[in-house]
């Protein structure tokens, strides 16, 4: 920032002239006053602010808030690295009041025109990127970092989809003998999946169970995402057993899946080796994510409440549940035969 002037009063004017410029932007902005003493005392203030006022970035503020809500994430390092990505694939490295309304608004449209690993990105991708910038930028005007909310306006693109795209009851099955029989042969890759298909775990749930969690049928999961992802579940018992002679005479602190990594292994983990076993049974690719659908449909179907099904997803509601897992039909099936079961209790 510089300062210039004062400057005297022009032609059809009557007070004095400080003018502000940003060499950053190539705006000017003049802040008037009524004689030349008050001009100079703002020019001097000013010149002031500008020498002693930091320089705050967006990464800067970004390390600042993410310190600040560390105490209420359950893991912190993987959620700060998460949130961290949702913002620096994005947003510059820029002075925080750099960025106004018109160019927060171009930020995001450039964005939702971005390419990600696997084509352009998903309206529920960008959705959530801006989510998180929206957050960070009420932070900042609540500290009086800002002036303004340059996001506070900007409004998401597109229409995301609401949950996955599931397998049909043929597939399910077929999927389930085929990853039945490999776990058996001692590949985890298939137990792994298997255990998430009948327990409805996410993705990094699975691959943090430790040796430790499983005791005979009961696997206790140390859920991250939030209070309600800590549960005890009940795994079927042909598949505990599998379970159990895989982790059998090993520490029980150790990772149950991919133990031989030094760190617990992403999703994507998961998602080769799912794509993999459905090439192998000759169905659609699905997700890891879309068995999390599967179960609580299987789950809803078979007579189980709302909210034993949220309960085991980890969802502090079923309104979750019905919005991204569980299939419309599937809810309404699970009411009728509820309904049924009840009028016939005594037949």
């Amino acid at each position: 920032m510089y300062i210039y002037g004062p400057y005297p009063p022009a032609e059809g004017r009557t007070k004095w002239r400080v003018v502000i410029y940003d060499p950053s932007t190539g705006k000017r902005k003049s802040l008037c006053a009524e004689t030349r003493g008050a001009a100079d005392l703002l020019a001097v203030q000013l010149r002031r602010e500008t020498e002693t006022k930091p320089v705050l970035t967006v990464y800067q503020a970004l390390a600042q808030w993410i310190d600040e809500k560390r105490p209420a994430w359950r893991n912190p390092d993987r959620v700060a690295r998460n949130v961290e990505n949702r913002v620096k694939v994005w947003i510059p490295d820029v002075p925080v009041d750099e960025i106004d309304a018109a160019r927060a608004s171009a930020l995001y449209l450039a964005a939702t025109k971005s390419e990600g690993r696997f084509g352009p990105l998903k309206a529920a991708t960008h959705h959530g990127y801006l989510k998180v910038v929206k957050e960070l930028w009420r932070w900042l005007l609540d500290r009086e970092l800002i002036e303004k909310d340059a996001f506070a306006k900007v409004k998401p693109i597109g229409k995301a989809n609401a949950g996955k795209q599931q397998l049909g009851p043929l597939e399910a099955k077929t999927l389930e003998r085929l990853l039945f029989e490999k776990a058996k042969q001692g590949e985890e890759g298939a137990l792994a999946i298997l255990v998430q298909l009948y327990l409805g775990l996410r993705p990094s749930e699975v691959l943090g169970l430790t040796v430790g969690a499983v005791d005979g049928i009961n696997v206790f999961v140390n859920g991250t995402k939030n209070q309600n992802a800590k549960r005890r579940l009940e795994l079927f018992a042909p598949v505990a057993k599998i379970l159990a002679k895989h982790c059998a005479k090993r520490p029980l602190s150790e990772r149950i899946f991919a133990a031989e990594r030094e760190r617990q292994p992403a999703p994507n983990w998961m998602y080769k080796r799912l794509h993999s076993y459905c090439d192998e049974a000759k169905i659609g690719r699905v997700c890891p994510h879309s068995l999390r659908g599967l179960h609580s449909s299987l789950a809803l179907e078979a007579g189980a409440t709302s909210n034993d099904v949220a309960r085991s997803l980890g969802h502090s509601s079923f309104a979750i549940t019905a919005k991204h897992y569980a299939k419309a039909d599937s809810i309404e099936v699970g009411k009728a035969r509820r309904v049924a079961g009840a009028l016939n209790v005594r037949r």
